[in-house]
């Protein structure tokens, strides 16, 4: 996009302070998207028009040494050829007591654009300006008279567009460019970015706020540098914690294991197996469950973690049973498949209602391996989740961190999703593939004798892999953030 010049009363803006203003017309999703920024519920979201009735300046992110990033949420713009003309004519003392004093009485409203707008002028640093992108650029009529009340406040906008949904890095750079080639031309907008209410991820935040630097006056872009800083180390420091998590789960998972009794109890070596994969599966699932809502808690949400699923075994056996109907690569495959098909049922919330566990059975049935089985020569009647099956938990938790990661504060309470978009299932399998060696390395080093007082090395050694492996997928997915992000990789 071409360079814009603005003018810009340095005097009005504080050195330790970037404030930016959040408008768009009115039931466009402003105070949606407010929440999931400020990762706090403010304001009323409700399906109708003027929800927001009046300016609410929150802090949005404020630095040990006193550097602030302020957010105002506006009124919408409502009728914006009469609120044009009227702020057109301010500077008439009659048309200032009708805007101030009429209006407020017989048209809030209107009284409440012109107090957006008003907010707009003597406020912002920069103005964020919200579009529905499931609209048609051409056909947005309110767009143009908006678009110029803000040209005369002369102040920089970048254009967001909600309610995108989860769509893959080319579909989103579609959309912007269609966005861009009818709105990007005007004077007023520096810039065109997505950053759904609901399903922005915070990769996209740091995009956003590189995008505002670059809009600022030369004298403002290192303080909201500074700024950008502060909320990517607080961020990382999320991510960490997320995987942290998560390879504490990983590697409990690896040690995790039952014993079959030696002596016979009058049950078939089938059912015993069958007994110890079903308890194993129980720790599992309560496993994560609590991981879930451990990620909803790291990243502001509220909501409590999947519900638990049982296990849906059709029958097991035991290597050594030769009978035609019970070989061991048709049953391990359905073990397998089964144990699969749950952990698929837990990460999409148990909203699949056991479907998934049906159809890995039948397609792991088929498969020939085995998830759970004795791994130890030397102690048979020992089982134990085998290394193909921790991978899989792997991809898992990975998926589950991009879901929570991709949910906004929007409505309120985090709901699991149905089921997650293919982009992000292909993306973690392909890094999953690249790293498959030194995930097995954890799940030798989980199953080592552990060093008495010693950190645990099994969680010391997976935590920076599944950092490495989160990131590669988020920027797989947003490499616009590449710039940033970048010098934690591996």
């Amino acid at each position: 996009m071409a360079e814009k010049s603005i003018g810009m009363d340095m005097e009005s803006h504080p050195s330790s302070t970037i404030t930016l203003s959040l408008i768009s017309h009115t039931n466009i999703g402003k105070t949606t998207l407010a929440r999931t920024l400020l990762r706090r519920d403010v304001g009323q979201v409700l399906d109708q028009a003027h929800v927001t009735l009046q300016n609410e300046q929150f802090i949005l992110l404020e630095t040990p040494d006193g550097l602030r990033l302020n957010l105002w949420d506006t009124p919408g713009f409502g009728n914006s050829h009469k609120l044009l003309k009227r702020l057109h004519g301010r500077s008439n003392p009659i048309g200032w007591l009708v805007s101030q004093v009429w209006d407020r009485l017989a048209d809030k409203p209107f009284w409440c654009s012109q107090q957006a707008i008003q907010n707009v002028r003597d406020e912002a640093d920069v103005v964020l300006y919200l579009v529905n992108a499931t609209e048609e650029p051409s056909m947005s009529g309110y767009l143009h008279p908006e678009l110029e009340l803000l040209a005369w406040l002369n102040k920089p906008v970048i254009l967001l567009l909600n309610q995108t949904g989860l769509v893959d890095h080319e579909r989103r750079r579609q959309v912007e460019s269609r966005w861009n080639h009818h709105w990007g031309t005007q004077a007023v907008v520096y810039d065109v970015m997505s950053l759904d209410a609901f399903t922005r991820c915070w990769v996209q935040e740091g995009v956003l706020w590189d995008r505002i630097a670059k809009v600022l006056p030369e004298d403002r872009q290192f303080l909201m540098g500074k700024l950008s800083e502060a909320w990517r180390e607080k961020n990382l420091h999320t991510l960490h914690t997320s995987m942290r998590h998560i390879a504490r789960l990983l590697i409990h998972t690896a040690r995790d294991r039952e014993f079959l009794p030696v002596e016979r109890t009058g049950q078939s070596k089938k059912s015993l197996l069958k007994r110890a994969i079903h308890a194993m599966d129980q720790r599992l699932t309560h496993g994560i469950s609590s991981l879930t809502t451990q990620l909803i808690a790291l990243h502001g949400l509220s909501g409590e973690g999947a519900p638990t699923l049982q296990s849906r075994l059709e029958d097991v056996t035991i290597p050594g049973e030769r009978k035609p109907w019970e070989e061991e690569s048709f049953w391990s495959g359905l073990v397998s498949g089964a144990m699969a098909g749950v952990a698929s049922d837990v990460a999409t919330g148990g909203l699949s209602h056991g479907l998934f566990a049906l159809g890995g059975a039948i397609l792991g049935a088929w498969g020939g391996t085995a998830y759970a089985k004795s791994q130890d020569e030397r102690d048979p009647q020992r089982i134990s989740w085998v290394p193909d099956f921790l991978d899989r938990q792997t991809r898992d938790a990975l998926l589950r961190y991009l879901a929570v990661t991709h949910c906004g504060r929007g409505r309120g309470d985090y709901n699991a999703p149905r089921e997650f978009p293919l982009f992000w299932q292909q993306a973690t399998e392909e890094i999953l593939t690249r790293h498959k060696s030194d995930l097995h390395q954890a799940w030798i080093l989980a199953n080592a004798t552990p060093k008495p007082k010693n950190p645990d090395e099994a969680e010391i050694f997976l935590i920076p892999i599944l950092s490495n492996m989160s990131q590669h997928i988020l920027l797989k997915f947003y490499p616009e953030a590449k710039n940033w992000l970048k010098d934690t990789l591996l």
